[in-house]
Parts: structure tokens; C-alpha cells; sequence
């Protein structure tokens, strides 16, 4: 089907005189007249019915009005996409990301931002929480997916999800049966803790909660080869984490939230990289996955202290 033709019909469908539709698509009247019959013979049916007072529409050619305008605004805009992808924007990003990082939305962020621009390179790794605060510095990272919030006057951030922080706990305990507990109710647990080396101000934040709440509970820092979730599910202690830590944790556990507690995750930059990719995903960050505002009885609160 001839588009020209197509858009053509359209106008007339529109307007039903064929010498004010000429005016419009910047023709005289006797070759839009013969174009339409041109099409209507393709077609093989009449589209209008004509006499000396008016124009109507045939039922082929109501339906091919409705049709047709949906076919000529898809055609527009594939064009505009195809030539949108001529001038794509090219170049490469790295981004470091911490397991909880991680876990949040960042899978659902970088796929939808591949879609959108297929020729910006993304590089990915995971780091410890000081690696990643480390590679933004030296420019190794352009942006780095943390938890909680970072105290440096270097760097700015955006929120993209607030998780809600609870507790791993072995499946038979007490209170895996519970639907949500108060911190103060692990007083008598043993809390499992990354070393403070490797996110000082989770580490840090989690002890002010627990001397907020008034309760010292035993801590057992894992050591490096040690994964959480299976200390949880051997007996070891119990974890503060995240609930999407659910998803890849033993049987044997069970995720239980903490009343009003609530674990932001944003994505980090250093205020000096000029890296002109990074500014592009900030800005579709911005407009498809920022929060406007985190939650108010938030953990970036007290990280912030």
C-alpha cells in the first residue's frame, strides 16, 4: 500500500471536500481527485460515494479511515525510531554494584537502558561497599548501586529503591512464624555482620539501631569465605538483610521483615566525572527509576547522622 496515497485519503476521509483537502496537502484539486481514484482501483472498491452537493464515506472506506490513521502514526513513528537509532549515542559505562545493590532494581535498569541505547557498553562488577567508594574516586567506576548513603561531599546520588530491611532467620526459630517483628524482639539473638571493613556504615547504622532499640545482642562477624544466608540456615545466628536475600537463601530459612525499617538503594556518582554516557544514564535514571521521595522512617536517615 502507497503511504502517499494512504495519508491522502486520510485528509479527504477527514474532510469531505476534496478542494479544501488539496489546499491542505499543498496540491490543486484534479490530480488529488485522480490520485484517489488511482487508489481506489488498487483497492479494487470504491472508498467515497460523490455527487454534486457532497462526499461520503463507503463502509471500506469508514474502516479503512480508522485503520489507516492507526498504520500512517505507526509508520511515523518507526521513522523517527529508525532514524533515532542513525544517531544513537555510542560510548561505555562502568557500573560497580554491592550484592544488595545488586538485588534491588538494577537488573530491570540495565536492561531497559540497553534497550533504549543498544550502543552504550555497560561494564559490571561487583565490589565490597569501600571497593566500589574506592574505584568512584580514581574513575575505575562512573557509578556504583549502594545501600544506605554515602558521607562524602564528592559525590551525588539518586534513590532507585527503598527496600525493606528484616531478618533472616533459621526456618524452626520462634519467630519465622511471625509476619513482621520490632528490632527490640532480637535482643536475645546472635546477629551475623559483615566485617566493618567491608560497609563501615551499615556496620555502624546497624549498631546505633540496636542502641536506639535499647538492646546488645551478640554479633558474629563472618569471615570472608563465609556466606551469610548458610550460617543462618547451620544455626550460627541470625542476618539483618534485605527481603530479596529470600530469593537465593537456603530452605531452611525464612524472611521476616522489621517494623518500619527501611533499606534505601541509589546509584552514586563522583561530582567530577564528565564521562558524557554517564550523564546519559543518570538522566534516563532520573526519568524512569528515581524515587521522589524515600520512605520516612528510612535507614538513609540515620546513615546520614
Amino acid at each position: 500500500m502507497d503511504l502517499s496515497k494512504l495519508k491522502a485519503f486520510v485528509v479527504v476521509a477527514e474532510e469531505l471536500n476534496f478542494r479544501k483537502s488539496a489546499e491542505i496537502l499543498g496540491m490543486s484539486q484534479p490530480p488529488l481527485t485522480r490520485l484517489i481514484a488511482s487508489f481506489e482501483d488498487e483497492l479494487g472498491t470504491a472508498l467515497f460515494e460523490r455527487t454534486t452537493r457532497q462526499v461520503k464515506l463507503t463502509g471500506a472506506g469508514v474502516f479503512l479511515l480508522k485503520e489507516g490513521k492507526e498504520i500512517l502514526s505507526r509508520a511515523q513513528g518507526l521513522e523517527s525510531e529508525i532514524r533515532a537509532l542513525g544517531k544513537m549515542k555510542t560510548g561505555k559505562i562502568s557500573i560497580a554494584f554491592s550484592s544488595t545493590g545488586f538485588l534491588a532494581n538494577l537488573p530491570k535498569i540495565i536492561r531497559e537502558f540497553q534497550d533504549r541505547f543498544p550502543k552504550i557498553k555497560i561494564e559490571l562488577q561487583q565490589e565490597t561497599r569501600a571497593a566500589i567508594v574506592k574505584g568512584l574516586k580514581s574513575g575505575r567506576f562512573d557509578v556504583g548501586f549502594l545501600e544506605g548513603s554515602l558521607r562524602d561531599e564528592n559525590f551525588q546520588f539518586h534513590s532507585v529503591q527503598d527496600e525493606n530491611l528484616g531478618v533472616l532467620l533459621p526456618k524452626n526459630h520462634p519467630l519465622s512464624k511471625r509476619k513482621e517483628i520490632e528490632l527490640k524482639e532480637l535482643s536475645d539473638e546472635t546477629i551475623i555482620l559483615h566485617p566493618k571493613k567491608d560497609n563501615k556504615d551499615f556496620y555502624e547504622t546497624i549498631s546505633y539501631l540496636f542502641v536506639q532499640a535499647g538492646i546488645k545482642p551478640l554479633t558474629y562477624v563472618k569471615k570472608d569465605h563465609e556466606i551469610c544466608p548458610l550460617l543462618v540456615a547451620t544455626g550460627k545466628g541470625v542476618s539483618l538483610t534485605i527481603a530479596a536475600t529470600q530469593n537465593f537463601a537456603p530452605a531452611e530459612t525464612r524472611f521476616v521483615p522489621i517494623k518500619k525499617l527501611y533499606l534505601p538503594v541509589s546509584v552514586f556518582w563522583e561530582n567530577e566525572n564528565t564521562n558524557a554516557s554517564l550523564k546519559t544514564f543518570l538522566s534516563f535514571v532520573v526519568e524512569n527509576h528515581a524515587l521522589s521521595n524515600g520512605k520516612p522512617e528510612c535507614l538513609m536517615d540515620v546513615m546520614r547522622l
